[in-house]
C-alpha cells in the first residue's frame, strides 16, 4: 500500500486509519476470545468434546466455546493481515507470535499453580511444562525482537527490488519494518517543506495512540462476545 507521511492526501489516511483499527482490534479480540475459551476448558480439567462425535463424551463443553475458539482463530489471522497491510508508521504484527504463546503459557501457568478440584490437591507437573514451553516460543523471539530493533541488526527478510532498474534487492532492518523512521515519502511538486518535523511526530504519535485504542477496544470486545455467548462471567487475571 502507498505509504503514509505528512503529504499523503487525508482520504488515504483515513481509509488506513479505518482499516488499521479494524484489523488491530479484531486481532486482538480474536486472541482474548482464544484466551477465555482456553481458561473455560481448563476450568473442567482440559479436555471435553460436543457436537457429532463418534462416541459419548464423558465432559460436555461449555455453551458457546467449540465455536467460538475456532472463530477465533482463523478471523483472528484474517484481523491480522488487514491490520498487517495497512497499518502505518509502526507495524506491530511481528509481536503477534509472542503474543500469543505467551498468553496461552499463563494459562498453563496459572492453572497448572492452581489446577481445578477435579486434579486433586497439588500443582500439575503437566500444565507447568507446556506452561514453560509457551513461554520460551513466545519470550526467546520477543527477546530476540526487541535486542534487533534495539541495536538496529537487520533482518534475513529480503523486500523485493525497488524498481527493474535497480535489478537488485536489499535487506530491511527490523526498524524499517516498523516503520519507525520519520522519514517518508517525498513531497509533491509545489508542497511547502517543513523542516522542524512536526508532522512526522504527529502522525506517528497519532498512529500510536491509535493503535492502542484498538488494543484496548479489541480486549474489551473480546470480553463481551465471550460473556454474551456463554454467558457466563470473566476476568483476565489470575483465578
Amino acid at each position: 500500500m502507498t505509504t503514509v507521511d505528512a503529504h499523503t492526501p487525508r482520504s488515504i489516511v483515513v481509509r488506513r486509519s479505518v482499516l488499521t483499527f479494524v484489523g488491530i482490534a479484531g486481532a486482538c479480540a480474536g486472541l482474548c476470545v482464544l484466551f477465555l475459551c482456553m481458561r473455560s476448558i481448563m476450568d473442567i480439567g482440559g479436555v471435553c468434546a460436543s457436537g457429532n462425535t463418534p462416541f459419548q463424551p464423558r465432559v460436555q463443553c461449555p455453551s458457546g466455546v467449540p465455536g467460538l475458539m475456532v472463530g477465533s482463530i482463523f478471523l483472528g489471522l484474517i484481523f491480522l493481515g488487514v491490520y498487517a497491510i495497512s497499518a502505518f508508521e509502526i507495524n506491530l504484527t511481528l509481536l503477534a507470535w509472542p503474543a500469543l504463546f505467551i498468553s496461552l503459557g499463563f494459562n498453563f501457568a496459572d492453572y497448572g499453580i492452581n489446577p481445578p478440584d477435579s486434579f486433586g490437591s497439588g500443582a500439575s507437573a503437566g500444565w507447568i511444562v507446556c506452561a514453560v514451553v509457551f513461554f520460551l516460543m513466545g519470550g526467546v523471539p520477543l527477546i530476540l525482537f526487541i535486542a534487533a530493533l534495539v541495536h538496529g541488526h537487520e533482518s534475513r527478510v529480503k523486500t523485493r527490488v525497488d524498481s527493474f532498474s535497480q535489478g537488485s534487492s536489499r535487506q530491511e532492518s527490523i526498524r524499517d519494518r516498523l516503520r519507525l523512521s520519520a522519514a517518508g515519502t517525498p513531497p509533491p511538486p509545489g508542497a511547502p517543506i517543513s523542516g522542524d518535523g512536526a508532522k512526522p511526530r504527529n502522525l506517528r504519535v497519532y498512529a500510536i495512540v491509535l493503535q492502542l485504542a484498538g488494543i484496548a477496544g479489541g480486549i474489551y470486545f473480546g470480553m463481551q462476545l465471550f460473556e454474551w455467548v456463554t454467558g457466563s462471567k470473566v476476568s483476565l487475571g489470575f483465578r
